[in-house]
């Protein structure tokens, strides 16, 4: 059966839809880290075997109803065949309206809310428009050719009238937690979360979902991103750096476990698969990351390229062997703040400095160089062996990579590594910041190789 595989085919016309909503047209309902969502998600898809010109982003004001309808009217559709893939993945509110036309048993209908969202009433009961049915979301999808349908939504249908909560666990560097669900006077209450009801053609379905949360449970967004959203993408990072294959039930689990590890107890959210067993068990292929196809040193060179003004920067050497000591050289132009990082050849992001021992790095114009006999730490070569992209930035802003972390903290939200990994707040970070104009950077890649 084609649908009991989701590898990537060569001649495959795959397609991926990546919708988020942070900002929305109704005032105060906003939600933070949407974007780092679908950075984290369009890198994901990329290990999956999809190429940037396959994937189509809606985020915030672009997240309207009609554009997310039209986007799967015709980019979701147009020469996509029964054996291609098709990825759909949306991040930001769900809720629930009156069901209209009594198809549903609970007589409500769960809904996608759009960036257009508005509070009416329509019949004498209070309901929104902007938004995504999931009576639409059904004939949409009934209607792509694929049998290769893969559904992720991080948004949750359940009643509360909560939108924020404090989390006692700060692993995730946060204190805030916000509920992914808009709720409005009136609201009906649902007694499944089954935005995907009655999507099934004649027969097995043409998609496998997986929702971030349970019928009455609480999808949990962070500043850094949705907690489901970054436990699928690290799941499927750590595939990746050996490459192979992951069924959806197992993808499932894993985010599920990130959840548990994250989130207090009384918080934890149950992602849940629905829609063709046989897409569920199936296989779903990860390419092996390299040197060439690694997210983390394309975001960093990107940065890199984008404007700003030439950073020099010298190695000790060209080609280490495991343990020489690394030793580098900066030329700092101006009074700022230094980060730097290192990518290998697995794509491990490493924040070399700020660090445990240097956790402030304001830096003064002049040369710099790293490590020194005063810094407390030594920089050996280390596995695994192949090409390591080293980039360093210097901003006016206090931008500061080590505490902007997202992995590495204990209970306490403290980083408990000398050199963390980097995240996408990091990045996000010298992307926006307010003086742009006054940044420097640079990358060169060295060689460490096992021998002599």
């Amino acid at each position: 059966m084609l649908a009991m595989s989701l590898a990537v085919s060569a001649l495959a016309e795959q397609r991926a839809l990546l919708i988020g909503v942070g900002k929305y047209s109704a005032p105060g309902i906003d939600l933070p880290g949407i974007d780092l969502d679908l950075e984290r998600m369009q890198e994901t898809l990329n290990l999956m075997g999809f190429e940037n010109s396959q994937i189509h982003q809606l985020l915030d004001s672009k997240a309207t109803s009609k554009n997310v309808i039209r986007e799967m009217e015709t980019w979701l559709k147009a020469g996509v065949k029964p054996e291609d893939r098709v990825v759909i993945y949306y991040s930001g509110h769900g809720s629930n309206v009156p069901d209209l036309d009594g198809d549903e048993p609970d007589g409500v209908d769960e809904v996608l809310v759009t960036h257009d969202v508005r509070r009416v009433t329509q019949n004498g009961q209070r309901t929104l428009t902007g938004v995504v049915t999931d009576d639409k979301l059904s004939s949409l999808i009934a209607d792509i050719p694929s049998k290769n349908i893969l559904i992720l939504v991080d948004a949750c249908h359940s009643g509360t009238v909560s939108r924020s909560l404090s989390m006692d666990n700060m692993s995730l560097a946060v204190d805030d937690v916000y509920v992914k669900s808009f709720t409005y006077e009136g609201m009906p209450e649902g007694e499944h979360f089954v935005f995907d009801r009655g999507f099934e053609k004649d027969g097995e379905p043409n998609f496998v979902s997986i929702s971030a949360a349970g019928d009455t449970e609480k999808a949990l967004g962070t500043e850094s991103g949705g907690i489901f959203t970054i436990g699928l993408s690290k799941a499927i990072a750590e595939i990746s750096k050996s490459g192979g294959t992951v069924t959806i039930n197992k993808l499932r689990d894993a985010a599920a476990a990130y959840i548990v590890e994250h989130v207090d107890e009384a918080q934890v959210h149950h992602p849940q698969v629905t829609g063709s067993e046989s897409l569920a068990a199936g296989k779903l292929q990860i390419l092996p990351v390299s040197a060439e196809n690694g997210p983390n040193r394309k975001r960093l060179l990107e940065l890199v390229a984008e404007p700003n003004k030439p950073l020099k920067l010298e190695t000790s050497k060209t080609t280490y062997v495991l343990d020489d000591p690394v030793e580098m050289t900066l030329e700092i132009p101006m009074d700022g703040y230094l980060n730097l990082v290192t990518v290998d050849s697995q794509d491990n992001a490493t924040v070399l400095y700020p660090n445990e021992f240097n956790p402030e790095n304001s830096v003064s114009a002049g040369i710099f160089k790293i490590p020194t006999e005063t810094m407390g730490f030594v920089l050996p070569a280390s596995e695994p062996v192949g090409p390591t992209l080293v980039a360093a930035f210097v901003t006016k802003d206090p931008i500061n990579f080590y505490n902007q972390t997202l992995d590495d903290r204990d209970a306490e939200g403290n980083v408990n590594v000398t050199f963390t990994t980097m995240s996408h707040s990091a990045t996000r970070a010298i992307r926006v910041a307010p003086r742009k104009a006054d940044m420097y950077a640079v990358a060169l890649e060295v060689e460490v190789t096992g021998k002599n």
